[in-house]
This record gives structure tokens, C-alpha cells and sequence, in this order.
């Protein structure tokens, strides 16, 4: 895993939300929640092999909200309405098997269910537990979001339930890539490199290891967490509780 600066940037949150966010956000230790993707020889992937057992989320008032939703028009990660009643924060790895299994079984029908219709905002924050791969895979989805095509890169490393741990990142490999995705490769190629975009996936890593994020997937819907890969009925009905509110 790679280890954040000694100084993380750390969100503004009131400190009565502290002490619960490490409680909640450390159940996907004992769930056995995905921080490898399945058959990964690094040692994170002894950690979990099979899929997490589903948590169920607290009742909306019995829970503790967790702000780090950013509403930034100009954040090139996120999709969906800036003004729209529900934000899902999702910290995702690029190698993560279990990102892939959520990105292949729910992701579809949340986009087209609540982000075409403007209920619902994805914010992603691509997070860098498998060092190199994980870095540079992240660097190209900011890279590919500021020419307005984040989705489809996200779409396109996970097409079909798979991970980057095997993508081609060479010169002709990321051209290859701008041309599947739709996106001006010399830009593209540009923007991966540009110090902003470094600072902007290492702001993102920092963060989630400053809530206790110690796996992933992970999501935090309007401040409610979500640990793991879980069924679609569970950000359905997430979602659904939210909009009711």
C-alpha cells in the first residue's frame, strides 16, 4: 500500500464527526472488505478472497454524517449535476477487483437510474493502494475528466469486470487508449503529467487515508458510509432514503 505524506491534507470536518469515521470506515477490516483485486499476488491479497458480506446501513437519523463532498464545477472526476439532492463519494483503486465487480453490476444502473435524471452526483476519488499502476491509472482518469470524458475511462478500465492491473500504458498503449475513450491524445498524455493532476490524485489519497479509509471500494452517500462491494438493493435503497429526505 502506498503510505500517505506524514502531513496529510485532511477535510474540515467538525470534530464530533472524528471519532465515528474510523469506527464505520474500519468495519471493512472485519468484513473482510477488498484492498486487493481477487488473485493479486502482492500480500494485500491474502486479505480477502471472497466477497464482503453485505453491511447494512444504519437508519438516515441514527447516523453520523460524514462532509467531504466537494460540489466543485470545475472538479474533472465527478459526473452529474452540481446542484443535485444526492452525492456519492466513491474512493475506488484502479486495480481493485472488487471496484471492478461494483463498476460492472451496480455503476450502470445508477448512472442511468439517478445521474441522467440529475438526482444523484458520483464523486470519484481514485485512491493509490497498489503503488505505480494505481498511480498512473488515476493520474490518466483526471487526465481524461478534464477533457469531460472521466466516465468513459472509468468504463473502459472496467469494462467487463476487469482492472488495470494488465493495461497497456506505453505511449502507443495510452494512445490506443484516448482513441477507445474519445479523447485528443497529445492532451491527454499532457494532463497525465501535469503537476496539478498529481497533486489532485494525492489530495484524494490523503484524504481517504485521513477518514480511516483502509480499503476499497468505499462510498459516502450525502455523509452516510458504505463499506465494500455491496448489492445494488443497498445504494437503491441508500439513495432512495436520501432523495426522501
Amino acid at each position: 500500500m502506498t503510505e500517505s505524506p506524514a502531513t496529510p491534507t485532511r477535510p474540515r470536518l467538525p470534530w464530533f464527526w472524528i471519532l465515528p469515521i474510523p469506527v464505520a470506515l474500519g468495519l471493512g477490516i472485519v468484513i473482510g472488505m477488498q484492498i486487493a483485486a481477487p488473485g493479486d499476488a502482492s500480500p494485500a491479497a491474502a486479505v480477502a478472497q471472497q466477497d464482503p458480506s453485505p453491511v447494512q446501513a444504519e437508519p438516515a437519523e441514527a447516523q453520523q454524517r460524514i462532509n467531504v463532498e466537494r460540489r466543485d464545477a470545475n472538479d474533472p472526476t465527478a459526473v452529474g449535476e452540481l446542484e443535485a439532492p444526492v452525492v456519492m463519494v466513491a474512493y475506488s483503486d484502479y486495480q481493485c477487483g472488487y471496484c471492478a465487480k461494483w463498476a460492472s453490476e451496480s455503476l450502470p444502473t445508477l448512472l442511468d437510474k439517478y445521474v441522467a435524471g440529475g438526482q444523484l452526483r458520483i464523486e470519484y476519488r481514485d485512491i493509490m493502494f497498489f503503488g505505480e499502476n494505481s498511480r498512473q491509472s488515476a493520474e490518466l482518469a483526471v487526465a481524461a475528466g478534464k477533457q469531460g470524458k472521466y466516465q468513459e475511462f472509468h468504463d473502459a478500465i472496467f469494462a467487463e469486470g476487469a482492472t488495470a492491473k494488465d493495461a497497456d500504458y506505453s505511449a502507443k498503449g495510452i494512445a490506443a487508449l484516448a482513441g477507445r475513450i474519445g479523447v485528443e491524445a497529445k492532451q491527454f498524455t499532457a494532463d497525465a503529467a501535469h503537476a496539478d493532476t498529481a497533486a489532485l490524485v494525492q489530495k484524494n489519497h490523503d484524504e481517504a487515508g485521513a477518514l480511516g479509509v483502509t480499503g476499497t471500494p468505499t462510498f459516502i452517500v450525502n455523509g452516510r458510509p458504505l463499506i465494500g462491494a455491496q448489492p445494488l438493493e443497498v445504494f437503491v435503497q441508500t439513495i432512495d432514503e436520501e432523495l426522501a429526505r
